[in-house]
């Protein structure tokens, strides 16, 4: 089982305090979004424009000027966006020169250009960005992950508001009709970013400028599905644009760019498996899609073409996603099968070239070897062939799969005794180590198996920990509590699960100078499962290493205490109950 040194977490913090002038421009682009739902249309646009134009100038400015401190793809991904919002700027001033100029102006024309050069350009910086991790499998899987969630999202808004801007748009030109279904696609676009964003692997748990700037890309996404929705013949002046979400849209942008003051920490975190609602989470939008097809089937007495497509291409997309899952698992398996014949074959290599080199040095002796000598080099054959056993033993015990398949032998054992013996069995020096345990416990356990797990133990800290041991053994009513104590670097906190796993050696699975198979600590939580307990891991706060512990309910019992009566099983079950026989 592989130790090694705990990561020391980045003490750069975002800073979340609002200075002032962050204060102020909340204060301004809320008081710009209120006198736009509540005053009348003059005052409203107004407003909006004031708000939208100097919050998207000023946001805009932010990110670039703060997005210097960064270097490689982080400063160029945030410049990016920052160009984009102030685009977006542009776009606002010029419809408001036309708009108050000629007193109307086109919902959808070439000023739309430079609102599509923020989509294009915000994207792109969004893909600068360093935010995802993982393989190229990984990477294809989340992509169709998003584009599953952009065709259900675009079907729908194509199928209940597409029929509605082609109405509203059917008098205007092509140009026009062009640049007015131009927004549907590059939301759909924006959805499908902002998914892979939120799937993203990343040795940041949680990055709050990312997480800001994702509600603001939503806010904007509606904005621009209600501005559809209310763009009556393509005229400007007969809509009714959402300042207020757009505004609600800039403020989200403007605290994201706020937080670039500094990267978020580094935060390691226990690499766990993916639990099951994670799995069936990425197939929820084609089932949504099969049930939107259907009820709109049912309702209307006709499929609707639209739906009917976007159902295929959604089911064809969770295909190609399953077939690349598979491939992922393929490439794992293989991944695991070679590190398990090269562990393997490691830890067998060894002793296998001792056992043999000493045996080729007894078959020819010349009789310069004394008895001593031979019956030293006879011991050592003998301890590597017993660590070979060892080997295979746990081997064919891990093959076995079901902890319920390990047979145990129950009998009473002094438990200290016990813990002696496995210090001993260790190789460890009993100096080293220092033993809390009352010489009156005593347990109901397979000794042989328990002191396996106790020698597996000992042995992790020998290779890992540092030179201070302690080993505590304590009892809460009949339960007993096993911890093994170093005050070495620990676990990192990513590999305080995954140690668990078979043939898993952490950060040193490449570490050739390190021995270990892999299995020490699999066949611990084997041997503690067939016992009913449980192993765990936590940071010791004794030496402040490693802390392994092994609790068994019901396992316990102090000497003194009568017990009647030869079947210990029978005993063991009344101290699991918590009755004195």
């Amino acid at each position: 089982m592989a130790v090694e040194t705990r990561a020391v977490p980045n003490a750069t913090r975002s800073d979340f305090r609002l200075g002032p002038k962050a204060l102020a421009m909340f204060a301004f682009l809320g008081v710009c979004a209120l006198v736009s739902v509540v005053a009348s249309r003059e005052v409203a646009d107004i407003a909006g424009f004031i708000g939208v134009f100097f919050g998207s100038v000023i946001t805009g400015s932010l990110f670039i000027k703060r997005s210097r401190r960064f270097h490689g793809r982080e400063r160029r991904g945030w410049s990016l966006i920052g160009v984009g919002v102030l685009f977006a700027a542009a776009g606002v001033l010029s419809i408001a020169i036309v708009f108050f100029a000629t007193g109307d102006a086109p919902a959808f024309g070439l000023n739309d250009l430079f609102f599509f050069a923020t989509y294009v350009t915000i994207i792109v910086g969004f893909g600068v960005l360093p935010h995802t991790q993982g393989s190229a499998l990984q990477r294809t899987r989340m992509a169709i992950d998003g584009m599953v969630g952009a065709v259900f999202v675009g079907s729908l808004l194509w199928v209940y508001l597409g029929s509605i801007l082609a109405e509203n748009l059917a008098a205007a030109s092509a140009t026009t009709k062009t640049i007015g279904f131009g927004y549907p696609f590059f939301d759909l676009v924006f959805i499908t970013v902002a998914v892979l964003v939120l799937l993203r692997r990343s040795t940041r748990r949680f990055d709050t400028r990312l997480a800001l700037f994702i509600v603001g890309v939503f806010a904007q996404v509606i904005a621009d599905v209600l501005f559809l929705a209310s763009a009556q013949a393509g005229s400007f002046d007969q809509a009714t644009p959402p300042y207020a979400l757009n505004l609600i849209g800039l403020a989200a942008f403007f605290a994201s760019a706020y937080l670039l003051g500094s990267s978020p920490p580094v935060r390691e975190y226990a690499e766990r498996v993916t639990p099951l609602w994670m799995i069936g989470a990425a197939y929820l939008p084609a089932v949504g899609m099969l049930v939107v097809f259907v009820v709109d089937t049912f309702i209307s007495g006709e499929p609707n073409h639209v739906l009917l497509a976007a159902t295929i291409i959604v089911g064809l997309l969770v295909i190609a996603r399953q077939g690349v899952s598979i491939a992922e698992n393929r490439v794992y398996i293989e991944q695991q099968r070679n590190a398990l014949v090269s562990t393997i074959s490691h830890e067998l290599r060894t002793p296998l070239t001792a056992i043999a080199g000493f045996v080729e040095i007894l078959r020819e002796r010349d009789g310069s070897i004394d008895d001593d000598e031979q019956r030293e080099m006879l011991d050592i054959v003998f301890q590597q062939t017993g660590y070979m056993s060892r080997i295979v033993s746990d081997l064919i015990m891990l093959a076995r799969g079901a902890d319920s398949e390990i047979e145990l032998e129950i009998r009473e054992v002094v438990v200290s005794d016990l813990v002696t013996s496995a210090i001993h069995a260790s190789g460890i020096r009993p100096d080293t180590v220092v033993v809390e345990c009352r010489p009156d416990l005593v347990g109901f356990v397979d000794p042989s198996r328990l002191q396996q797990v106790l020698v597996n133990l000992l042995t992790n800290v020998e290779r890992y920990g540092g030179p201070n041991r302690l080993v505590r053994v304590v009892e809460h009513g009949s339960d007993l509590t096993f911890e093994v104590h170093d005050d070495g670097q620990g676990i990192p906190r990513r590999y305080e699960v995954s140690v668990w796993d078979r043939f898993e050696r952490g950060p040193n699975k490449l570490n050739a100078a390190i021995p270990g198979s892999g299995i020490g600590l699999a066949i611990v939580q084997a041997i503690v499962k067939a016992h009913g307990g449980t192993a765990s891991y936590r940071v010791s706060e004794k030496l402040g290493g490693a802390c392994f512990t092994v609790l068994l309910p019901g396992r316990g019992a102090v000497a003194h205490m009568p017990v009647r009566g030869t079947d210990v099983a029978e005993h063991a079950s009344i101290q699991r109950e918590g009755v004195t026989p």
